[in-house]
């Protein structure tokens, strides 16, 4: 950021550096290092007194935004923004309706607009995806669309038209295996989901329903009446455990079917009504384990599922003001202290004994049978339980216990619908809306603008989860609320912004751990360096 000095320069450049003239740096989204671009600006200004001081220029560079942010594009005025890896580095804006009814694309590697205002005649869009040469176009008129993307054609004439029993919400890519075809996966604003059988990127005559009312009723026995049998809409899934499971929304509950025979497996209570959830996602961040990540609309809580067994092993509440730094245990499946426990049962026999494995702590005697201690930070749950009891330790070590076919299945769900408290409503700016996994971290963006990025951090066998970092887009106050997020091309992460009907795009670089830890070590290792360097003085 040094200002350029007149001496050693040709004599034309020096005038226009008297003059007050600076070199050009090009773009913001060409340069794509928006913050260091505007900080050497700044830095070259005439005006001494507008220049800012060494320290708050170190202030700047020490927050991860600082070096995270590529950059800032203005997109004019559209009504709608969709965002999804599947369409790579390509964001789609659509504005209008019916005849009127335009769209644009923006390549954010480039950050520059391709298309601008194409007609495409049409109603408003619920949802869209690529897939490969397709794009699948749902309307808010219950109709799918399908258009073909070769050779770079206007979206003018669809290759396949469907008509749908409800709005589709949401839509879902499985791509095809050695034992089935390609599916899509189409979600409705009634619970209901459609899989449509793909062949050549189209569907195939004869596609299947699910019913989630039904699946509710027949498989898991909730009644009519029940709360959890209003229509809600699914707006998230998630493929889990190499893609046999196909993990869907169904308001406070997830529904678990498997994704080749399409049979129910499973239906979990991670929240209470009103809560929806409206994200999951999936990482292998416990232990090296599959994890399920949720999020819901109401009381804005993180859930962490172990995947394999389907345990909650942790929370956060993402409504926190200043959450950087903020920490969250994490809990041992409990399919791991069963293995512990039951190793201990069969090394001591009857004979008095203590096992104690990091928060966790096993007794067994004749007199009391078996006692279950964890530790959990300050609180700590206490179970004792006879060896015939030992079934039922899966239910005194924190986690969710979920029994589909048993006949405690009423019980379980009171049980674990109480696992997430009603919190006091989130402040809109606070609210989070979905969750994006990227490069081994979870970043989790909010309609105020700012990203909370979550790294899980191990230290002697003990898990726990941690805001390494928040990213805020400089004047974020002037950019509206954040509308859309999504990671695209594996290497960027894209914010869409809304402002009355103005659009702006933040773009960020997906960082991961391995980026943030580099970063973090880099500022520790300049200020030990500075440190010596006075202590010399």
């Amino acid at each position: 950021g040094q200002r350029p000095a007149l001496g050693d320069h040709q004599l034309q450049t020096a005038k226009k550096l008297s003059k007050g003239i600076r070199p050009v740096l090009g773009g913001l989204e060409q340069i794509q290092f928006y913050n260091l671009h505007t900080l050497m600006t700044r830095c070259w200004d005439t005006k001494p007194e507008k220049r800012p001081g060494a320290t708050q220029c170190v202030r700047l560079m020490q927050e991860p935004s600082f070096s995270c942010l590529k950059y800032l594009l203005s997109c004019d005025s559209h009504s709608q923004l969709f965002l999804s890896q599947l369409q790579g580095s390509s964001t789609v804006f659509w504005h209008g309706n019916n005849e009127d009814r335009t769209y644009s694309i923006v390549n954010v590697e480039k950050g520059q607009v391709e298309v601008k205002r194409m007609s495409c005649p049409g109603s408003r869009i619920s949802c869209q995806m690529k897939i490969q040469n397709t794009l699948w176009m749902a309307t808010e008129e219950q109709e799918m669309f399908i258009y073909s993307l070769k050779d770079m054609c206007p979206l003018s004439q669809p290759q396949k038209q469907l008509s749908c029993p409800a709005v589709i919400t949401c839509l879902f890519y499985v791509p095809a295996t050695a034992q089935s075809l390609a599916k899509v996966f189409a979600g409705m604003s009634d619970g209901l989901v459609v899989v449509y059988s793909l062949m050549d990127d189209l569907p195939l005559e004869g596609e299947t329903y699910l019913c989630s009312h039904t699946l509710n009723k027949t498989v898991f026995g909730l009644k009519d009446s029940d709360l959890r049998q209003q229509p809600f809409p699914v707006k998230s899934m998630s493929l889990v455990s190499s893609g046999s499971q196909l993990w869907f929304s169904n308001g406070p509950g997830l529904l678990v079917i498997d994704s080749l025979s399409l049979q129910a497996i499973r239906r979990l209570e991670p929240y209470k009504p009103p809560s929806s959830i409206v994200s999951i996602a999936t990482s292998f961040s416990l232990w090296g384990e599959e994890a399920v990540w949720t999020l819901d609309d109401h009381t804005n809580t993180l859930l962490l599922f172990h995947a394999a067994s389907y345990q909650l092993c942790a929370t956060y509440y993402c409504g926190d003001i200043n959450p950087i730094r903020d920490v969250f245990p994490v809990q041992h499946p409990v399919r791991i202290t069963m293995a512990a426990a039951e190793d201990v049962i069969t090394k001591i026999q009857n004979k008095d004994a203590e096992w104690t494995d990091g928060g966790v702590t096993v007794i067994h005697s004749e007199e009391s049978g078996i006692q279950i201690i964890q530790h959990q930070d300050s609180l700590t749950d206490y179970c004792s339980l006879e060896p015939p009891e030992l079934d039922y330790l899966i239910n005194c070590v924190g986690c969710v216990p979920v029994d589909v076919g048993g006949s405690n299945r009423d019980q379980d769900q009171q049980r674990t619908a109480s696992t997430v408290s009603g919190a006091a409503e989130t402040p809109l700016l606070l609210q989070a809306f979905t969750l994006l996994p990227v490069n081994g971290t979870l970043w989790i963006p909010r309609r105020g603008g700012d990203v909370m990025i979550i790294n899980m951090q191990s230290h002697a066998n003990q898990l726990k989860g941690c805001v390494a970092a928040v990213l805020s887009p400089p004047g974020l106050s002037s950019l509206g609320t954040l509308e859309e997020a999504a990671l695209v091309a594996n290497n960027t992460v894209v914010c869409g912004f809304q402002k009355d009907s103005e659009w702006s795009l933040v773009v960020w670089r997906a960082w991961g751990c391995c980026d943030l830890e580099v970063f973090y070590q880099s500022w520790e290792k300049l200020s030990h360096l500075e440190a010596s360097m006075r202590r010399r003085r």
